[in-house]
């Protein structure tokens, strides 16, 4: 793998991005804003890696456009809606990889949590009761946070 040349980036709003927020950016990877489109289109031909947490439905295409050639797309969690794609965007030549993986084992999470504690990487979190989650006061954090 070429790691010094490679780009990668993560897109989360399932939570999960509180914590790999700061781990992929330990990495060496970039976090971008999924909600701004201009971002999104300023990094096109940018990445040779996307891995997705993105458990909603959302707009596949930008992120596509963001792949270099030969990029890979990974989703590791599954949207509740089937998602589009225009497959126009794919005659490049490019020979771009779209694809699923599993989450990980509880050994690979264990190496993951044992990374984050080693370089002190700790999620922002907000807790709240349960029967708060659809008041007024809750919904606009929580519509933020999926773009």
């Amino acid at each position: 793998m070429r790691q010094a040349q490679q780009r990668s980036r993560c897109d989360d709003c399932n939570g999960s991005g509180d914590l790999s927020t700061p781990l992929i950016e330990r990495l060496g990877a970039a976090y971008l804003d999924g909600s701004d489109r201009e971002a999104l289109e300023a990094q096109r031909a940018s990445f040779d890696f996307i891995v997705s947490t993105l458990n909603v439905p959302f707009d596949i295409d930008p992120y596509i456009t963001m792949l270099r050639p030969e990029g890979q797309f990974c989703f590791v969690a599954a949207p509740t809606q089937p998602l589009t794609l225009r497959a126009g965007q794919l005659y490049d030549y490019a020979r771009r990889r779209i694809y699923g993986s599993y989450v990980g084992s509880r050994a690979d999470t264990t190496r993951m949590l044992d990374f984050a504690a080693q370089h002190a990487l700790q999620p922002d979190v907000e807790v709240m009761p349960l029967t708060e989650l659809n008041t007024a006061s809750t919904m606009p954090l929580i519509l933020e946070s999926v773009g």
